[in-house]
């Protein structure tokens, strides 16, 4: 494989997490929003949001860790 084919592969690999992981945050919605205002917040599930909320965070920011590497890489030689 190519330089460039590594670095396509790897941007394709780093957006489908972040799509994997926003869609984890997609389905705890109908969750979080029907959670009645009067509930108190230790019953809520708060350890499930924050791991969600991590891993779409942490893809979020490979991703643009990627995006600005790739950038650099490729801006410099064109």
């Amino acid at each position: 494989m190519s330089d460039e084919s590594n670095a396509l592969l790897a941007l394709k690999n780093a957006w489908t997490g972040v799509v994997a992981a926003s869609d984890e945050v997609r389905n705890l919605a109908p969750s979080v929003l029907a959670i009645d205002e009067a509930t108190p917040v230790t019953e809520v599930d708060l350890e499930a949001y924050h791991r969600v909320a991590l891993a779409q965070s942490n893809a979020v920011m490979a991703l643009r860790g990627l995006v600005e590497q790739l950038r650099r890489k490729y801006q410099e030689t064109s």
